[in-house]
């Protein structure tokens, strides 16, 4: 009978600063019903001596710990390879620079059994050195947005592997998963807990223009796409903030957010 409850899965490339403080807050974890793995995209910055260095500190935490560093295809294909390698009942994806909110999270999260395929909770996001709370939106919302996020989402290993991201899309496909696993009527289980920290200018903040195109692509390939009034007026205030940005610059933006 498989023991480990958890696979915590890190992808990075080149981020060997980064992975250094997800690293830590895995360790400092007081439940270590878990291994780590991380699959790395094959870096030259010191980021294998970095892991190697740090087995002797998982083991003597009793955490398993494995790494896999080579050529990827992208984030996402990273990701299927860890769900490939992972012994876990459950998956939980933190990517070089994420952080688990706080020392007992994943002691709270499984203190309780579940029979639900997906789990999820509320999260931290930081932009410049500021923080604020989001909470999980209702599951509804994943028609249209990330009703949570990726990295505060625990997801059966079986689901995934029976169901991988689609690699074509190459921003979107954390989205494109769960929003798939909602209209098949998945089981969802809402844990009323903040449980990572994730810095909002990642990749899919960076490539907004992208990740619009790869959401409108995924709902007409899911077979939801409906016109209505309020889906214009979403596509009218989508392409307006991007004016703004166009037109303004990121300062601009920098200004606003620090009110947000």
């Amino acid at each position: 009978m498989n023991k480990t409850v958890l696979s915590v899965i890190t992808v990075c490339f080149r981020a060997g600063e980064q992975l250094k403080a997800t690293v830590e807050c895995i360790l400092r974890q007081t439940w270590t019903e878990l291994e780590y793995l991380v699959i790395d995209g094959g870096s030259e910055d010191g980021t294998l001596e970095f892991l190697e260095e740090s087995r002797i500190r998982f083991r003597e935490r009793g955490i398993a710990f494995r790494y896999l560093s080579e050529p990827d295809q992208g984030i996402y294909d990273a990701m299927n390879k860890g769900a490939r390698m992972a012994s876990g009942q459950w998956l939980l994806f933190l990517n070089a620079g994420d952080l688990l909110a706080d020392d007992r999270v994943l002691e709270q999260v499984f203190k309780e059994s579940s029979d639900a395929q997906i789990l999820y909770g509320d999260t931290l996001c930081t932009y410049r050195g500021r923080t604020k709370l989001y909470p999980a939106l209702p599951l509804s919302s994943l028609i249209h947005e990330m009703a949570f996020c990726h990295q505060s989402a625990f997801i059966r290993r079986e689901l995934l592997q029976q169901h991988p991201y689609n690699t074509t899309y190459r921003i979107c496909a954390d989205h494109e998963f769960f929003l798939s696993m909602y209209l098949e009527d998945k089981t969802f289980e809402y844990r009323p807990l903040t449980v990572s920290v994730y810095e909002v200018a990642g990749y899919s903040d960076q490539n907004q223009m992208a990740a619009h195109r790869e959401q409108r692509r995924m709902r007409k390939e899911l077979r939801i796409a409906r016109f209505s009034f309020a889906d214009l007026w979403r596509e009218i205030i989508f392409y307006v903030k991007q004016g703004v940005k166009t037109i303004f610059g990121q300062r601009f933006v920098d200004l606003v957010r620090k009110n947000w």
